[in-house]
């Protein structure tokens, strides 16, 4: 895959959750993995708790992409509460008009995009299998 600078800073312009724990102001100096997620896939329901789980225990900065299936989805409101009642306390911009997942070229969902400490793509999987394949991916860092 050749290397592709996808994103110089984050999209700031974009509702965040969980923001404090991350630095907006630019996505370099390390590795960060986008979780690319909907409150109404049921794969990625199914997943999120073992993703949660297996970063804790990564040397990267993970940041979780909500990829709205429908137009309630795009509410912050709505989203913040299902992540509060599922425990994920991990940063998570709403990418309400599919703005990362053009850039990463997501083809569906669940996802995952490893990112450089230089903004660049040098991993993407998909779905319970491809989440396996990055961990191993991550660990080998």
């Amino acid at each position: 895959m050749k290397a592709e600078q996808i994103m110089k800073e984050w999209p700031i312009h974009l509702p965040w959750l969980n923001q404090s724990q991350i630095d907006l102001t630019c996505p370099s100096g390390t590795y960060h993995l986008l979780y690319f997620w909907s409150m109404s896939c049921p794969n990625c329901h199914q997943l999120t708790d073992k993703v949660l789980q297996d970063i804790k225990d990564m040397n990267v900065k993970v940041i979780g992409v909500h990829v709205p299936y429908i137009e309630e989805e795009k509410s912050m409101e709505v989203v913040s509460t299902y992540a509060l009642d599922r425990g994920i306390d991990i940063p998570i911009v709403l990418d309400q008009n599919y703005e990362i997942v053009t850039s990463c070229h997501v083809q569906g969902i669940p996802s995952f995009c490893l990112l450089s400490q230089y903004g660049q793509i040098v991993a993407k999987t998909m779905g319970d299998v491809g989440w396996g394949k990055m961990v191993k991916r991550i660990n080998g860092l």
